[in-house]
């Protein structure tokens, strides 16, 4: 049995803003007991699907994005909805209320949301309080902060509760991450983290729509993969202006991204060694756009905006897809797909 998403629960949901709407979404998915009892409905388990995150073994490509949970407080329930990983937050040292509302928007014509959030965060001592109620395996932990010191004291806390971290260095709705777009602050930075860290290490890159900003994004892969990071998350959301915000503009995520993010794992593949993690991350949300992704170089796939419009039934939809695709084309692994045209 599967909750009836799209029929019922999606139109109710719609008739409220998008915030609001979240909050519901979230005390519904904090009643574990449901999730418990619906789990077998929505997983795919075939050893088809089993990849890897670096040294992280996952049992299919499809994880959670960051930012729908961001302060790690129902991570049990989403891993029982079939996902292969978890990436919680995106965290930061501190408490943050973010930026001001209304800064979250739904554009159901396009099966897009737009924010301007701003990383609203309950601070990691929170989360990590959170996180000692909510164990969960994969889990990726996204980071992010305004300075080197904030950035990497807040990953390496984080490490312990995780099996890998993601820095977030590409909000665009949070001006102050622009300083690690700089290569020799993003040398800087990473050079803290490998100096402690014990994880794989993934870095989450903004968008790019010229060949400036492929310029700039590319040399900062450079940079990562000299320094030993294990992956690359492509991409954070799009820059876009939208007044229905307080502030003006935001970030775009959906499926209007979906073709630029697919341009950026072709671009990049052909800069990293084969072993780099490229996680695929912009409007994916089908099986069908999955196996675009997989192909063009990506090794999982994350989802946000799906699991809006689509429903928890996503996660199922997108895995049997792939799984009849791979028995289509006669394939015995998931992994196998990057060699295919």
């Amino acid at each position: 049995m599967m909750l009836p998403y799209k029929r019922l629960l999606r139109p109710l949901l719609f008739q409220i803003p998008a915030e609001p709407a979240h909050k519901i979404a979230e005390f519904i998915l904090k009643r574990k007991l449901i999730w418990k009892i619906l789990s077998p409905s929505y997983r795919v388990n075939h050893p088809t699907l089993n990849t890897s995150l670096s040294t992280i073994p996952i049992s299919n490509p499809i994880g959670l994005a960051a930012g729908f949970d961001k302060n790690c407080q129902y991570l049990n329930s989403m891993m029982r909805l079939g996902f292969g990983y978890l990436v919680g937050g995106t965290v930061t040292l501190d408490p943050r209320y973010g930026n001001p509302k209304p800064r979250l928007l739904r554009v159901p014509k396009h099966d897009s949301i737009i924010n301007s959030l701003g990383f609203p965060s309950h601070g990691i001592q929170k989360v990590i309080s959170n996180l000692e109620k909510e164990r969960v395996s994969p889990l990726i932990l996204s980071a992010s902060g305004f300075t080197i010191d904030e950035l990497v004291t807040c990953a390496l806390k984080l490490e312990p509760w995780s099996d890998g971290i993601e820095i977030n260095i590409s909000s665009p709705n949070s001006e102050g991450l622009k300083i690690f777009h700089d290569p020799h602050t993003f040398g800087e930075m990473l050079d803290r983290l490998n100096s402690n860290r014990k994880k794989p290490l993934f870095i989450k890159l903004p968008p790019y729509d010229d060949d400036k900003g492929q310029a700039e994004v590319l040399q900062l892969v450079n940079i990562g993969t000299s320094l030993g990071i294990e992956g690359i998350t492509i991409a954070n959301t799009k820059p876009i202006t939208e007044t229905k915000l307080k502030m003006g503009k935001g970030g775009l995520s959906g499926k209007p991204i979906f073709n630029d993010m697919l341009k950026m794992i072709k671009d990049i593949r052909k800069e990293v060694d084969a072993k780099i993690i490229i996680n695929a991350c912009g409007g994916i949300s089908s099986a069908d756009d999955a196996i675009l992704a997989l192909k063009e170089g990506a090794t999982t796939i994350q989802i946000y905006s799906a699991l809006i419009y689509e429903g928890p039934s996503i996660i199922k939809k997108i895995n049997t897809g792939l799984k009849q695709y791979l028995d289509k084309i006669n394939l015995d692994s998931i992994t196998q797909l990057a060699n295919i045209p």
